[in-house]
Order: structure tokens, then C-alpha cells, then sequence
């Protein structure tokens, strides 16, 4: 697949991997989130759908990627932790209450502030996504 004159590989990251961000390799190394959202519906059996008991790997973004785009991102070489699903729960954001948010990114304390913070991530619209979205919560525990 071609995007402009950059030649694009059709991938996507593992099945059993966690992606964060740069700015959460402290708080992922002392294990301080435990609680991630994702737009969606990522229940078991759906894609990038995660099963309770599963054993996954955390990593850390390197280099930004885009699944929108079919840019394919790259993880820190020399970081990987391993956790356990002990959850997974799809429901409307608006559903989400205070306790929903413990464990997860400081960032992340409020249904308007998930919605800002996915919306940047995935670079959804208001449209696209909003209080009646759909999003999949996965709890997890480090091993």
C-alpha cells in the first residue's frame, strides 16, 4: 500500500501488547495504571479485543503511529512489562462513574476528560465521539 510516496506495510501492533505514551513510562514502571479505556467495543473474540486471565505486554511508544493513516507506530526497545487482564467491560461513557477512573492516567479523571484525551489519541471528532460512545475498560494487574 502506497500513502504519497511513502511506501506503507500493512500492520498493526501484537494482539498482546499495551501501547503508552512517553509521558506514562513513570507511572507504567511503578505500576500506577491499572485501568485503560478504548473506543469501542474491545471485548473478547472483538478486535484488539482483550480476554479476562489473558497475559499481555506493556510497552512504550517510541515513534507515534496512526491506525487511521496505516502508519504503523515503533515501541522503546528496551521496555516491556507484563500484566494480567482482570477485566474487561464495554459501556456508554456516559455509564462511567467516579470509581470507573481509579487506577487509570491522572489525565483521565472525568468522562469529558476521556473523551478529550481519546479523541486526541484516536483523532476522533465530537461527532465520533461523545457521552453516548461506546468504550471498552480493561483492568489489569502487573505480574
Amino acid at each position: 500500500m502506497y500513502i504519497g510516496r511513502v511506501e506503507m506495510q500493512d500492520k498493526t501492533p501484537p494482539r498482546d501488547e499495551i501501547w503508552f505514551r512517553k509521558i506514562y513510562t513513570d507511572l507504567v514502571r511503578s505500576q500506577k495504571v491499572t485501568t485503560i479505556f478504548r473506543p469501542g467495543k474491545r471485548a473478547a473474540n472483538d478486535h484488539k479485543g482483550f480476554f479476562v486471565g489473558e497475559t499481555l505486554r506493556i510497552r512504550i511508544i517510541d515513534k507515534v503511529g496512526a491506525d487511521w493513516a496505516g502508519v504503523f507506530g515503533q515501541v522503546c526497545p528496551n521496555f516491556e512489562m507484563r500484566v494480567r487482564v482482570l477485566s474487561v467491560t464495554v459501556c456508554l461513557i456516559r455509564e462511567l462513574t467516579k470509581e470507573d477512573f481509579k487506577g487509570s492516567t491522572p489525565d483521565i479523571l472525568t468522562t469529558e476528560f476521556l473523551i478529550y484525551n481519546l479523541g486526541l489519541l484516536y483523532n476522533l471528532s465530537p461527532n465520533e465521539l461523545n457521552q453516548e460512545s461506546v468504550i471498552t475498560k480493561t483492568t489489569f494487574e502487573y505480574l
